[in-house]
């Protein structure tokens, strides 16, 4: 999986959450990547005011305070998120690493190539809300297991609230020690991870030490031993359950040695969050050695509590073990639709797929009339067949429309209703035949906004008819009523169907994704002089 450490901290930092893991997506499966292309091809997919330039060095005092740049390294050219201090630079590279540069320095690695964008106000307040949330229910959560620890051991209330302590803290550091593993990286962890040329998370995670049985991981074994500490912390009396935190104390000192050992001589680099869990074991060791380090089983009552451990601790790993199988298998189905799209999405397996679809009569689309919007000579033309009463037809539109505001001079679309205009049985008709009238009267606006409050707002249909119903013009009935027949003969009876130069769009492709090649069907059509 790739880190992308500049682009998360880049979209963070201008408030784009929600967009975050969708943007992050859509760049790994775009035929360019990893480039400035695609960052630029998928924010403006999304929407994102951005640009994109080459900017001369004298320049740079007006940049805003960060942006995105490429910088020459000893690998080659990288995209780095870029921040200006003072005179001085701080770059991040894809990888989490962080460098410091004075004005000289940078400016010998930049090339003078730029993307910036704007800051995203829609999401602040809903993003830093959840994130509010999140955070308030984990505290309380927190809160709640440390009183009802300390309501069952008010004879020693301090030494077990230390070992519950210490036990959130082993599960803590285990939780983004496996998503570590699993190449969900966060900023803030993997800095601490890479926080020296000595220290990597990910080399000592990826290294055969850390495995102990199969694909068993000592993270993993982590995970689920501090799980399982924590609930016995909270549901039980600290002193019931000693002599199995004893026998677990004992048995981790090995695992203590070994993790070190691994580390420092087979790895030879650090794992900082390996380090964390060996000393929150050190600390559990310390507690249990100050009330008496006993492994002995003395009673029936013990023994109970030894079995209960262990039945949970066996549902604790199949529990685990199922999850863990199922995050990474939805990982390996996302690189491969990650794959799969990258393919698809090279301008040449598209030309191939198109030229391969079902052909349309074009000389007869072009001659019907219908509804067009765009400009009569730009160059390209989509013609979308929808129908009203269509759930899907509403995305489509939506999309098209879309793609239209992107490329208004280069781009036309040309609507042409399936709908049966005899059918008095179907209401939602009256949709397009209101439609066509506004459009043969000219009144375009009208037009464009009847069709956005059906397809984009999707309004209530009693209230769209409140809205804008009055009398249908019978030429316009009878163009309707001349495309429908269009596509009984062409053999179009689904919707929505897009046609691009007189042959159905391949149904490998959605009309979201002709963003990624409208630049090259417009060279196609654009003549050479």
């Amino acid at each position: 999986m790739t880190d992308f450490f500049y682009l998360k901290k880049y979209l963070q930092e201008h408030k784009y959450y929600e967009f975050e893991e969708k943007i992050l997506f859509e760049l790994e499966s775009h035929p360019d990547y990893p480039s400035l292309v695609a960052i630029v091809d998928v924010f403006n997919y999304y929407d994102i005011e951005n640009i994109a330039a080459r900017v001369d060095q004298s320049e740079l005092i007006n940049l805003p305070e960060t942006f995105l740049s490429v910088f020459c390294t000893h690998t080659g050219n990288e995209i780095v998120y870029t921040k200006k201090r003072g005179q001085n630079f701080e770059i991040q590279f894809a990888n989490g690493f962080i460098q410091k540069l004075s004005r000289t320095e940078y400016l010998e690695g930049w090339n003078g190539m730029i993307v910036a964008i704007e800051e995203n106000e829609n999401n602040e307040i809903e993003s830093n809300v959840f994130s509010q949330n999140i955070r308030l229910f984990l505290f309380g959560i927190s809160i709640i297991a440390l009183l009802q620890i300390y309501s069952i051991n008010l004879s020693n209330p301090v030494l077990s609230i230390s070992y519950g302590l210490t036990s959130f803290a082993g599960l803590f550091i285990s939780f983004f020690l496996v998503r570590e593993d699993l190449g969900f990286n966060d900023v803030s962890v993997s800095r601490i991870c890479q926080a020296s040329k000595k220290t990597s998370c990910k080399e000592v995670l990826s290294s055969k030490g850390a495995k102990i049985f199969g694909n068993l991981k000592l993270s993993d074994v982590s995970l689920i031993y501090f799980s399982v500490l924590t609930v016995f912390s909270v549901f039980t009396v600290f002193t019931d359950s000693f002599v199995i935190y004893g026998w677990l104390a004992f048995f981790s000192i090995p695992v203590l040695f070994y993790s070190v050992f691994a580390q420092y001589f087979i790895v030879k680099k650090w794992c900082v969050l390996c380090l964390g869990i060996a000393i929150v074991l050190i600390l559990q060791i310390l507690l249990i050695s100050i009330y008496g380090f006993n492994t002995a089983i003395l009673s029936l009552t013990v023994l109970k509590k030894v079995v209960s451990f262990l039945f949970v601790f066996t549902l604790a790993s199949f529990t685990f073990l199922e999850i863990k199988r199922l995050v990474k298998q939805g990982l390996i189905n996302k690189s491969i639709e990650v794959k799969y799209n990258q393919i698809k999405r090279k301008y040449p397996v598209f030309r191939a797929l198109a030229d391969n679809d079902e052909s349309i009569n074009q000389y007869t689309l072009e001659e019907m009339e219908a509804i067009v919007i765009g400009q009569d000579n730009a160059p390209i033309e989509l013609n979308a067949v929808l129908s009203a009463s269509c759930i899907h037809c509403h995305k489509v539109y939506q999309n098209l429309i879309k793609l239209w505001n992107k490329n208004p001079e280069q781009l036309k679309i040309k609507l042409v209703f399936n709908i049966n205009a005899e059918n008095v049985n179907n209401p939602y008709n009256i949709i397009y035949k209101q439609a066509v009238s506004y459009y043969l009267s000219g009144d375009y606006d009208k037009m464009m906004a009847l069709l956005h409050d059906w397809h984009i707002e999707r309004i209530d249909f009693e209230m769209w008819k409140s809205r804008w119903i009055n009398d249908q013009s019978e030429i316009g009935i009878e163009i309707i009523q001349h495309q429908y027949h269009w596509c009984l003969e062409n053999k179009v009876f689904h919707t929505p169907a897009i046609i691009l130069n007189g042959q159905l769009l391949p149904n490998e492709y959605e009309v979201h994704e002709l963003n990624f090649f409208i630049d090259n069907l417009i060279k196609e059509k654009t003549p050479v002089l």
